[in-house]
This record gives C-alpha cells, sequence and structure tokens, in this order.
C-alpha cells in the first residue's frame, strides 16, 4: 500500500508535545514493516465534537490500535491520575476509547469497517517496574523502558487491547489516510472553474485601452498579437465605438464560426460582419455575376470570385477591420485595398504564429506606412498550456508551468487501446467533464485534420453517447462542438479535447501550427486523445 510507514514523514506535526515527538522518534525507527502509523489524527463527528488520536497505528492483519499519550511523571493516588502533580480531566485510556468510538462512526459514514479497533496508553517520561493496577490497564501501557523497544511492543498491545476480529469493509486504511489529511492542493472542480472566468475575460486590459485609442488616431493599423492576446475583442470593440460614432463599419474574418460569435457580439451596434469569402460572393452574385455556390470548396472558383469582387467593389464603409489577418490569400487583399482606398479607415489584427499558409501575410504595401501595434501575451490559457502551445511553435517556454500543468491535470491524456476506440474513450472524457459541472457549451473537441477529412471525428453523426454540432451552427454556444483546427480559429472553451492526432511517422502539414492553435483555445483545461502511442508522440 502506497500509505504504509509513518506519517508525517519528516517530523512530528507541529505543535505536539516533547512526549508525541519522543513516541514519533521511536515509531520511525521501530514501526513493523507493513504497518502504518499516523501522529495527530483529528476527526469531526457532526458540526461541534472534535477527537484526536495521538496517534493512530495499523496493521492490516489485525486493525486498529489508537494510543494515547500523555507526558511528564504520571501517577495515580485515589483512584485519580495526575502529570506532574496536576490532575487529568479524564483517564488516559478513557479520552482513547472515547476517540476508538469517534473514528468506528467515521469509517461506518464512508462504508468502511477495520477488522478489530482498540485502545491503548503511552508515557514516555515516566520509568516503572509495575504498571498500574487498573484492571483495564493490563498489558495496554507502554512507558519510557519500553519506548525504544515499540516494534517488539506493539503485536501484544494488539492482541491485548483490540475487540474480537469482524468482517472488514472497504479500504479502511485508505479512508483513515485521508481523514489525517496527507496533502491539500487547493483545487476546484472544472465546472467551478468555468464559472470563475465569468464576463472578467471580455474585459479589455490597460494596454488594450491603450491600443484601442490609437486606432482611432490613424487611418490604416496593423496589430499583431499572440493567440488569446485580445485580437478579436479589441476588433470587436473598436468595430462599435466606430458605429457609435456614425460611421458605416464592414468586419471582416476568415471563418464563419467567428463570423456567428461576432455577430451575436455585436447585434444591434450596426456593424457588418461577414466572412470574406461570403462578402466577395454577395458582391459578385449582387452584380448580377453568376458563380458556383457560395459554400463550394474549389479554391480556383474562390480565387476567381475574390478576383471579382475586387473589380466590383465599392468603397461604401468608412472603416474596414479585419480580424484573422494572416490567413487572408493575395486576392482577398485586393479585394480589402479595393475597399479602403485613401481617406478610408484599414484596421488589422494578426498572429504569425496561427498562419497555417506561410505565403499569406499582410501585404507591406496595403500596411504602408502603417500604425503598428504588438500585443501582449496572451491572456486566455492557463500558463502551462501556453507553455505547452509555444513549444509547438519552436518558441521559447515556461518548462516548471508545462511540468505542473501535467502534474495537476490541466493538461491531461485521453488514451485509448486502438484508433477506432478514440471516439469511445473522447466520449466518456465528455461524461467526466460534465460530472464535475461543465455544460455541454463549455466543452470543444477540435480535430487537428482538415475539412475535407472524411475519417476526422467531427464526421461522426456521435461522439461515444453525444451528439454534436459544427462551430457554425446557430445553438453552437450552447452544445458540444466538433470542428477542425481552422474553424476554431478566434473561439475559446473552458475545456478542449484535441483529437485526429497523426499517426507515428506520418507527415501533417504544419502539425506545430495545428497543435498552437487547439491547444490556445483552451481556458481552463486541455486533453490529448488517440492512442497511447500517438498521445506520447504529441506530448514528448
Amino acid at each position: 500500500m502506497a500509505v504504509q510507514g509513518l506519517w508525517p514523514r519528516e517530523a512530528p506535526r507541529p505543535g505536539s508535545s516533547y512526549a508525541e515527538a519522543a513516541v514519533w522518534k521511536a515509531l520511525r525507527t521501530g514501526l513493523p514493516k507493513g504497518w502504518t502509523a499516523w501522529h495527530s489524527l483529528r476527526l469531526r463527528d457532526g458540526s461541534s465534537w472534535l477527537g484526536e488520536g495521538d496517534f493512530v497505528v495499523a496493521d492490516p492483519r489485525r486493525g486498529v490500535l489508537v494510543l494515547e499519550v500523555k507526558g511528564g511523571d504520571i501517577t495515580v493516588h485515589d483512584g485519580r491520575w495526575f502529570s506532574r502533580s496536576q490532575p487529568l480531566d479524564k483517564p488516559p485510556l478513557h479520552q482513547a476509547l472515547g476517540f476508538v468510538k469517534l473514528l468506528q462512526r467515521r469509517l461506518a459514514a464512508h462504508s468502511c469497517q477495520a477488522p478489530a479497533i482498540g485502545a491503548a496508553v503511552c508515557f514516555p517520561d515516566t520509568e516503572f517496574e509495575r504498571p498500574p493496577g487498573e484492571d483495564m490497564l493490563a498489558g495496554v501501557v507502554v512507558g519510557k523502558a519500553q519506548l525504544p523497544w515499540i516494534g517488539e511492543a506493539l503485536p501484544t498491545l494488539f492482541e491485548r487491547a483490540i475487540a474480537p476480529r469482524v468482517d472488514e469493509v472497504g479500504s479502511w486504511i485508505d479512508r483513515i489516510h485521508d481523514f489525517w489529511g496527507e496533502t491539500w492542493v487547493p483545487a476546484l472542480t472544472l465546472g467551478m472553474r468555468a464559472n470563475a472566468l465569468g464576463e472578467d475575460r471580455f474585459a479589455l486590459t490597460e494596454a488594450q485601452l491603450d491600443v484601442l485609442d490609437g486606432l482611432a488616431e490613424n487611418e490604416r493599423v496593423l496589430v499583431q498579437g499572440g493567440a488569446g492576446s485580445g485580437k478579436t475583442l479589441l476588433a470587436a470593440e473598436a468595430a462599435r465605438r466606430e458605429a457609435a460614432a456614425g460611421r458605416r463599419v464592414l468586419l471582416l474574418c476568415f471563418t464563419r464560426p467567428l463570423q456567428r460569435w461576432l455577430q451575436r457580439r455585436l447585434a444591434g451596434t450596426g456593424v457588418e460582419v461577414h466572412t470574406v469569402s461570403e462578402f466577395a460572393w454577395s458582391t459578385v452574385h449582387d452584380a448580377g455575376a453568376t458563380t458556383a455556390p457560395a459554400d463550394s470548396t474549389d479554391s480556383a472558383h474562390w480565387r476567381e470570385t475574390l478576383l471579382a469582387a475586387g473589380d466590383r467593389a465599392t468603397p461604401d464603409w468608412d472603416s474596414v477591420l479585419v480580424d484573422e489577418a494572416q490567413d487572408l490569400q493575395e486576392e482577398a487583399w485586393l479585394l480589402v485595398s479595393a475597399l479602403t482606398p485613401a481617406g478610408k479607415r484599414l484596421w488589422a489584427f494578426h498572429d504569425p504564429g496561427q498562419a497555417f499558409w506561410p505565403e499569406r501575410t499582410p501585404p507591406a504595401d496595403v500596411f504602408a506606412g502603417a500604425t503598428r501595434y504588438k500585443l501582449r501575451a496572451g491572456k486566455r490559457c492557463p500558463p502551462g498550456i501556453q507553455a505547452f502551445a509555444s513549444r509547438w511553435l519552436g518558441e521559447s517556454f515556461d518548462s516548471a508551468a508545462l511540468k505542473a500543468a501535467w502534474d495537476e491535470r490541466v493538461l491531461g491524456a485521453v488514451e485509448s487501446p486502438s484508433p477506432t476506440a478514440v471516439a469511445d474513450k473522447i466520449g466518456a472524457e465528455v461524461d467526466r467533464m460534465l460530472s464535475e459541472g461543465l455544460s455541454p457549451g463549455d466543452i470543444g473537441i477540435v480535430s487537428l485534420r482538415g475539412q475535407t477529412a472524411k475519417d476526422a471525428i467531427f464526421m461522426r453523426e456521435k461522439i461515444g453517447r453525444h451528439e454534436f454540432v459544427r462551430a457554425d451552427a446557430p445553438d453552437a454556444s450552447e452544445k458540444l462542438v466538433a470542428d477542425s483546427f481552422l474553424r476554431w480559429k478566434g473561439l475559446e472553451r473552458p475545456a478542449v479535447i484535441v483529437t485526429d492526432l497523426p499517426a507515428p511517422g506520418t507527415e501533417l502539414k504544419q502539425l506545430g501550427v495545428r497543435m498552437y492553435v487547439a491547444l490556445t483555445r483552451a481556458m481552463v483545461c486541455a486533453r490529448l486523445a488517440g492512442t497511447r502511442v500517438q498521445v506520447e508522440a504529441i506530448r514528448g
């Protein structure tokens, strides 16, 4: 058993008497192998009665012995007990027997029962040749002379002190150790940690407010910031302020899920929110041109549509804002340029670390002479998750924070015996998260695969027993969501499960960026889900 031996390991509990310290030292060297002993076990029965056992000793075969320790010269006169000539409130054994009853009740409340339980006393300062004559003390008293040989004395004490054996029930030694309280690490359930996030995560920092003020003073601005640094919040607030000032505002983004989120956040402000591709399609369609469907996945079609939109676009907006600007292709920037000639405001927000297409970058000519801001490190993720994400980008990271995140299950693994069982294992992890107080809308499943991967987890009907929606569903904020890493950009959830991990030896384009995007969606915890080999390869 992991709890074998003497507790505390290094020293008696603080505040103990020198007599108890002497017993602790004797047990440190004399406790029989395979036994467990606890110094100062404190229990509460109900709301008021508090009891303490000076030492509680457990032999897995025999049961439990409560050892009451009394320091000083112990004497008995006229049936009364004295320590250093001062009367004791209760005879020492009575105190131990009272704690025995309390311990039995506490174990029973947890469906546990030791095979036997009894009490004995120890007078580590008292020398005697003949023990006290009170019949109930016969054979259950240890004095100063016996203390160095306590290991040899304990089996005899057990035989004389404990009641007849009964059938043991439950893991009673483990339960006593829980009562004793070896370690306490302050922790909250996932649900409480998610609730603690509150609306504060939407509040802009002083540095972000400074950038916001700077935007209003400049016609052309490029803002750079890592995942979670507040780019999207800043873009939304800047758009809202522009609209409130009576300007016509267009906010463009790359993915439809982020568009939906921004539309909900800016509802009623007058800001128009579109994906670049949707806006391009609408521009061409409204001009009467024939194009492929708006949901086409043909890249050549979209290049043509973007070029056609750029030819037909008119600068009808006073201010154009672009979020996730690192993902826009060259043809999209031609459209943005057509919308923002001199005199029109263009503010773009980008993160080079999330650039899946290395060739795509905000064009130097479009932002020539632009005011540039760089946001501070992201505040979305716990430090350990941020460290893991940074490591995947090849950036410097906090190794201590990363180790702590694994130790404390801020980062965790969901291992499956085979690839076909991964979805069921994820379903079980979702159940566990729900049992800790999270709601379905607090959990996101992020696939490292692209939209066209037919075997990606988001192509399933269910994950375990759970139904889910895609990130752009109208009710996505309330539901369990599973989608590709690209469609998660700009979004976040308290708990994120990263899956569709690559098989060992399989190259996945821009794996570091995929991992960075996936991990930085998590505000409370993140899990890696796959086979053991896949998880170990990703964990590194």
